[in-house]
């Protein structure tokens, strides 16, 4: 048998638990930062998928010379006379002019439903935006009001102009309530 030498390293049970204690008191301060910044991030990609569709509904209007609406829809087939978006949205040619989503109409975009945490509102009474053959939307400005688990301060909003312009803004106070109260579990 070989004789332990005395000088043997390593490391005890207590200095591990120390380490142990550190990470974990690390740890639990670190959380609630990583939350915000996923929140953060979902909020940022709902809102670009949100423009982006709506921008290209927009192109798809003028380039086509065609009517088309882009609208909430939980099935990615219908559009859902709702003002909540954040379940799903699809843009198509409104061949018929009536801003219902028909059988024999081209859908041109599909967006699945965004994730937990994540609220997205029209302005009340706005279900659909219609671009015109010219690429103007019909109606008054429609405001999109996106809110996360962050709360209202955190809230943002698209707005869709008369012209079809879509800018950046900031919600009211009552919009970003109403978004955020919208939030699903």
């Amino acid at each position: 048998m070989q004789a332990q030498p005395k000088n043997a390293t390593g490391v005890t049970l207590i200095e591990l638990m120390i380490v142990l204690s550190i990470i974990a008191v690390l740890t639990t301060m670190a959380l609630p930062a990583f939350g915000n910044l996923l929140q953060s991030g979902a909020s940022r990609s709902a809102r670009s998928a949100l423009s982006v569709s709506i921008n290209q509904a927009r192109i798809g209007a003028a380039m086509r010379s065609r009517q088309v609406v882009v609208c909430p829809s939980a099935n990615q087939g219908d559009c859902a006379h709702d003002l909540r978006w954040h379940h799903g949205w699809i843009s198509f040619i409104d061949n018929n002019m009536n801003s219902e989503h028909e059988a024999t109409e081209e859908i041109i975009g599909v967006t699945q439903a965004q994730p937990a945490g994540v609220a997205i509102l029209s302005t009340s009474g706005r279900h659909r935006i219609r671009y015109q053959a010219d690429g103007s939307s019909d109606g008054s400005n429609l405001t999109l009001t996106v809110c996360d688990r962050r709360g209202v301060a955190s809230a943002s909003a698209l707005v869709v102009s008369n012209s079809g312009r879509l800018r950046s803004g900031v919600p009211s106070p009552s919009q970003a309530a109403a978004a955020c109260a919208a939030i699903e579990n």
